[in-house]
Formats: structure tokens, sequence, C-alpha cells
């Protein structure tokens, strides 16, 4: 009986076989899987992308916008998307969140014509959805107060469906200055 059992199962090499093409497949489908969702499995940590330990947040040099592009052009007035894009990647220099797009440094002269431009387009069929909100969010801006910026990151996140990377505080000084020195400086 032992010799008919001893013969019907598989030797230890073929079980070893085995094992192995069932773990190369399981981690060849995960893989596959993972990176037709788009994600990246590189390491976190490299000059690409780089996380503040102080506030948890992703900065990726990528996702910087040139000082040279101008944030209102001379020619026209920016598409209420793009309005929204610039007053979203400013706060990203006040907010702590995981992830951050589209960063734009604040400036009393982004300010300044990003509120000319919403005087521009008030009351004319280029007036934005949200004017009452960008006009009230810069007026406060403008007079250097961003105890806004959470509510402000959060509300435009969540206008354009986001799902990562929401504002959870304002930054500390501190946090702010390395945020500064860490993004701003490095381009």
């Amino acid at each position: 009986m032992f010799k008919e059992l001893e013969q019907s199962m598989p030797s230890t090499k073929t079980l070893i076989i085995s094992i192995s093409t069932i773990l190369v497949f399981i981690f060849g489908f995960t893989y596959w899987f993972i990176s037709d969702l788009g994600w990246d499995l590189k390491e976190t940590t490299n000059e690409a992308d780089t996380v503040d330990e102080a506030t948890g947040s992703s900065v990726d040099p990528a996702r910087y916008v040139s000082d040279s592009e101008e944030s209102i052009s001379a020619d026209g007035i920016p598409k209420e998307s793009k309005f929204q894009d610039y007053i979203h990647g400013m706060t990203h220099q006040k907010v702590v969140a995981k992830d951050k797009w589209g960063i734009y440094q604040i400036s009393e002269e982004r300010i300044d014509n990003m509120l000319e431009v919403l005087e521009k387009v008030q009351d004319t069929n280029e007036e934005y959805k949200y004017q009452d909100f960008y006009v009230e969010t810069l007026e406060e801006w403008d007079e250097g107060d961003f105890s806004n910026a959470v509510e402000v990151h959060n509300y435009i996140w969540d206008l354009n469906g986001g799902t990562i990377g929401k504002a959870k505080r304002l930054m500390t000084t501190e946090e702010e200055q390395k945020y500064i020195d860490q993004t701003y400086d490095k381009r």
C-alpha cells in the first residue's frame, strides 16, 4: 500500500518546480495588473519623487510649473479650469497633502494678476461659474490671510473629482519654508 501511495505522490523536485512556476505566474500577473493601472513600482525616494518627512507631502519636480510660464497670458483670459489650476497649485505652498499636482509659487504679482482677470470677466460672457469663490479667496490672500488654504484646496479638489491628495491641515511656518526651499529652489 505504501508503495502505491509513494508512486502516486510527486517527487520533491516536481513539487518545487510546480510551486516555483505558480509563484512566477502570480508575481508576473500581479506586476502586469499593477503596471496596467499605471502604478509605478520604482522606489519612491529618488530625484524625481521625494517625500517631505515633516509634512508627508510628495513633491515631484515633473509636476512643477515653470515661473517662465506666465500665470495669466497677456493676450487672453484663461479658461476657468486653468484658473482653478492656478489657485489649487498655489494652495500647495500652504497645505499638507499626500500628493500635490500642479505647483505655483504664491506671489503678490500672481495674486494681483488673477484679481485683474476676475475684474475683466465680471459681468461678461466670460465670467467664471465660481467667480465669487475666486474673488473671496484671492482678496483674502491679497491681504496676507491664507487661513482658508485648506478649504480652498479641498473645494477645488472636490470640484475636480479628487481621490488622492486631500489637504489635511495648514503647514507650520517652518514646514512651509522647508517646502519652499525644496520645491522652488530646485527649479
